[in-house]
């Protein structure tokens, strides 16, 4: 298992992992919500300093962060003592019918990885495929991105978790995690390009 530190503390800060430049601490939100998010987050992601599934958890302080996949590493069983088999528990997920249930989510449980990485964790954990999901609306295509997306559904975590808070508890609520989002990509976009 890897460090739970980034690669490099001197140019990295240790808690949002971003270079000490554009560090975001100053203006994380703490956003309270009704819902309660568990990030997958696949282990090959947990020290990328673009991980935006870590700044979710930052800001959603009814959040967890679960470590998962990295090939016959993926053991989730507890999660199964977690309450994801519970009614009030959706996966969120772009493919597929939107099977939300009736009553609304208490809590969702999002996929913190590359699309090849979550498809792969989705087939090696039937205990996903069997969930209902909930399925996002389009992103908006004049976003500026922190990557370009090969998808048109396509969205970082941090993204996918705001219109997740969006469709759940409104747009005001979610502008938070949203401003949040484009500053990191303004910030990097900075430093990248000047």
């Amino acid at each position: 298992m890897r460090s739970s530190q980034p690669r490099d503390l001197r140019t990295h800060c240790p808690h949002c992992y971003l270079r000490r430049e554009i560090c975001i601490c100053p203006i994380l939100p703490a956003l309270q919500t009704r819902t309660e998010f568990l990030i997958l987050r696949h282990i090959w992601e947990a020290h990328r300093p673009g991980n935006t599934g870590r700044l979710a958890a930052l800001a959603l302080p009814n959040s967890r962060i679960i470590p998962c996949g990295g090939g016959d590493r993926t053991d989730l069983s507890f999660l199964e003592d977690d309450g994801l088999l519970a009614p009030d528990t959706c996966l969120l997920w772009p493919d597929g019918p939107d099977r939300r249930p009736d009553v609304i989510p208490r809590r969702i449980v999002v996929l913190d990885a590359t699309w090849h990485q979550a498809r792969r964790l989705f087939r090696q954990i039937p205990l996903l495929q069997g969930m209902p999901r909930l399925v996002l609306p389009l992103p908006a295509q004049t976003r500026r991105r922190l990557r370009d997306q090969r998808r048109p559904d396509g969205m970082s975590t941090l993204e996918a978790v705001a219109a997740a808070v969006a469709v759940l508890e409104g747009a005001e609520t979610a502008r938070p995690l949203e401003e949040l989002y484009d500053e990191v990509v303004r910030r990097r976009n900075t430093l990248r390009w000047g």
